[in-house]
């Protein structure tokens, strides 16, 4: 008697074992409650240009283009700048001169060391530092910078203050979707007007300017703003990717240094 017993004790736990394992595999899954906010990816940032500006104390400088009290002389070059945003200087060396002194270069009232080259030929400034900035999305970033300030008696009869300038980002830098030079142009008044990848002229010292996609995702399929005439007005224009800034007239006479 005993062992039937046992016997049906096992079979009565084998069975409730069964049924359990049952159960457990056919139980519904936990579902996501209808009102339960699910979180999506943050869209990559739009592509921007860095916030850089000719401020006035860029200007004034380019008005005065002769090294400081304090400039150190630097070596006569054929290249001025660092890496891709750079020129190629035409002439001889009497045509030249280069020196490194501290230049408020972002208005803030703290000057920075900076390079800076005089082009007496082109009466051209050129002026070129490694920086940090913020980009026109709001992202900080860095990047070698050369910035020119036509002077007066430019050969090219820019606007004397005018001129353009150049950052070299890292892809994903901006939010661009690859590496490269990346700029604007700007007026008498220091204001950037177009903005957008940018492509060093090494005949001319000059830029051409393809406004950026909408999305860093996106080709760039833009016409490129060609370089301003010799009178001084642009082939094309379009709208600056970056803030401008205000600053007063245009300098005046630039001296040989």
């Amino acid at each position: 008697m005993r062992v039937r017993f046992a016997r049906t004790g096992v079979i009565l736990l084998a069975t409730a074992a069964a049924l359990m394992t049952i159960a457990c595999k056919q139980a519904p899954k936990p579902e996501v409650a209808a009102n339960q906010p699910v979180e999506k990816p943050a869209p990559p940032p739009a592509p921007s240009v860095p916030n850089i500006h000719a401020t006035p104390p860029v200007q004034a400088k380019a008005a005065a283009a002769k090294p400081g009290p304090n400039a150190q002389k630097k070596p006569d070059t054929q290249v001025f700048g660092k890496g891709k945003a750079s020129v190629h200087l035409k002439g001889s060396a009497h045509d030249r001169s280069f020196w490194a002194e501290q230049l408020d270069v972002d208005n803030s009232g703290n000057p920075v060391l900076v390079d800076e080259g005089w082009d007496n030929r082109d009466k051209v400034l050129y002026i070129s530092n490694d920086r940090s900035f913020t980009c026109g999305n709001g992202q900080p970033a860095s990047g070698s910078t050369l910035m020119a300030i036509y002077a007066k008696g430019n050969p090219r009869k820019r606007p004397v203050g005018s001129g353009w300038w150049v950052s070299e980002l890292n892809a994903g830098d901006c939010g661009v979707p690859v590496e490269g030079l990346y700029g604007c142009r700007f007026d008498a008044s220091g204001n950037n007007t177009d903005c957008g990848q940018a492509t060093v002229q090494p005949e001319v010292n000059d830029v051409i300017i393809v406004p950026l996609s909408p999305s860093a995702n996106s080709p760039q399929t833009s016409t490129p703003t060609q370089p301003p005439t010799a009178g001084g007005a642009a082939g094309q224009s379009s709208p600056s990717s970056a803030p401008s800034n205000s600053s007063g007239s245009g300098p005046g006479s630039a001296p040989n240094p």
